[in-house]
């Protein structure tokens, strides 16, 4: 069976928040058809409410800030090095010669 296609402009991760929030729901109301106090579904209410709060915030906040993190200007260099460190220095450390297992 073909999978529904997605609307042009939306983007793949409001289809998690949805079920996320859907979840909000439904988790506390499971708890209460299983006789849980009321207190206890609605403090599950409270936490999953948080996380998935704070989930689409960094979700909204890496979607915007995502292409200044790739910015060659910006962004991190994987292959920095400390400034005033020789690009040999770990070739000339000392080693622990004669106080491993092996020597």
């Amino acid at each position: 069976m073909p999978r529904p296609a997605r609307a042009p402009g939306r983007p793949p991760e409001d289809d998690l928040l949805r079920w996320a929030a859907f979840a909000c729901l439904l988790a506390p109301a499971a708890l209460l058809w299983r006789g849980a106090p009321f207190l206890t579904a609605a403090g599950v209410a409270c936490g999953l409410t948080a996380v998935t709060a704070a989930s689409r915030l960094l979700i909204r906040r890496s979607r915007r800030l995502g292409p200044l993190a790739r910015s060659p200007r910006l962004g991190a260099r994987p292959h920095a090095r400390r400034v005033g460190a020789s690009p040999h220095a770990r070739a000339h450390a000392p080693r622990d010669v004669g106080n491993t297992p092996a020597g």
